[in-house]
């Protein structure tokens, strides 16, 4: 499980520095679909890889980052947020408690320049996290406000 949510953060943290942005217009995947504004775009397909899906798009103004990642762990939100976030904060990151919002977790970190935060969802099946990293989060959670359709409810806060 470990090993599993390391490598999710260490590979959207990569893919975020040194991706090469190409455009789309959507990104469906058959837990969600977020439709990109001009300014977002998704630097590669969505990502599939150990049962887990991934899929990071980018602001093309201000460089803010989401990545909306789903588990093949059946984990409960407040577990899967606790061991995401002591990992990070194993690997370097300031990390926050997890907090309860409802049936989700949210949970903020930051290293460096950089900042962020992940929000936490289970449907007993999967585990979802959704992560806004940038120096500034705001781009980031009114694209998930404004174009972020989820197929299960159970998996995705309802705003961020």
């Amino acid at each position: 499980m470990k090993k599993v949510l390391t490598i999710v953060a260490c590979a959207f943290l990569g893919m975020m520095l040194c991706a090469s942005v190409s455009s789309a217009a959507e990104a469906k995947t058959e837990y969600f679909t977020l439709t990109l504004p001009d300014d977002w775009k998704q630097p590669k397909p969505t990502q599939k890889a150990n049962g887990a899906t991934a899929t990071i798009v980018v602001n093309t103004k201000d460089r803010t980052a989401v990545s909306v990642t789903i588990t093949p762990v059946s984990l409960p939100a407040r577990e899967l947020a606790t061991q995401t976030l002591t990992n990070m904060k194993t690997g370097g990151f300031k990390t926050t408690e997890p907090k309860a919002v409802g049936d989700f977790y949210v949970g903020e970190f930051s290293k460096g320049p950089a900042k962020g935060v992940s929000y936490f969802g289970s449907n007993g099946k999967v585990g979802s996290v959704i992560t806004v990293l940038g120096s500034t989060l705001d781009s980031g959670k009114k694209l998930l406000n404004e174009n972020f359709k989820p197929n299960d409810a159970r998996l995705f806060p309802s705003s961020f």
